[in-house]
């Protein structure tokens, strides 16, 4: 028994301290990533580069700093942009089912499954624990395959899907 309680006091330790991590930074606050997020996108950074990544990026980068680059923060900070793209994964895949047209719905269904595989698949490479950035790095590849996902589904909405339906006789 005795040897229990110190786990005991690490464990209340490491909870509190990851809840008082998630309280001192106004970045983590519920809501602040996808307004941030989406602010950006409504005005992307001038230059070349890719708006939604560094959309993503500059969210990841103020969010971090605020929780002092600490790898509990980045964790965080990097799971509130996951949280983001994750959202807009689920609500084209509910626009494009929407459309209720069979061959749209199988095509999601089968590479929402694909997806699913490829990304555990590609990030299980930092599950490896070598030290304390693979938490960060596992998160960064999630958040960017995330926003791939993203961008496949924007293919398929509007007016002219990229699978057009089969022509009727």
């Amino acid at each position: 028994m005795r040897g229990v309680f110190p786990v005991i006091v690490l464990l209340v330790l490491g909870f509190s301290g990851a809840a008082a991590a998630q309280e001192d930074n106004p970045w983590l606050e519920p809501g602040k990533a996808q307004a941030e997020i989406e602010a950006c996108l409504a005005e992307p950074p001038k230059g070349e580069g890719d708006a939604a990544r560094d959309c993503g990026d500059r969210y990841f980068t103020q969010c971090a700093e605020a929780g002092n680059w600490t790898t509990l923060a980045m964790n965080f900070c990097q799971y509130e942009v996951i949280g983001y793209w994750d959202e807009v994964v689920k609500a084209r895949e509910t626009e494009i089912v929407a459309k209720d047209h069979q061959r749209l719905t199988d095509w999601v269904e089968a590479s929402s499954a694909a997806y699913e595989k490829h990304r555990e698949l590609t990030c299980s490479r930092f599950q490896i624990p070598m030290g304390t950035m693979y938490g960060p790095m596992l998160a960064a590849c999630y958040a960017q395959l995330a926003l791939e996902r993203a961008r496949v589904l924007e293919d398929f909405l509007g007016e002219q899907p990229v699978i057009v339906p089969e022509m009727e006789e």
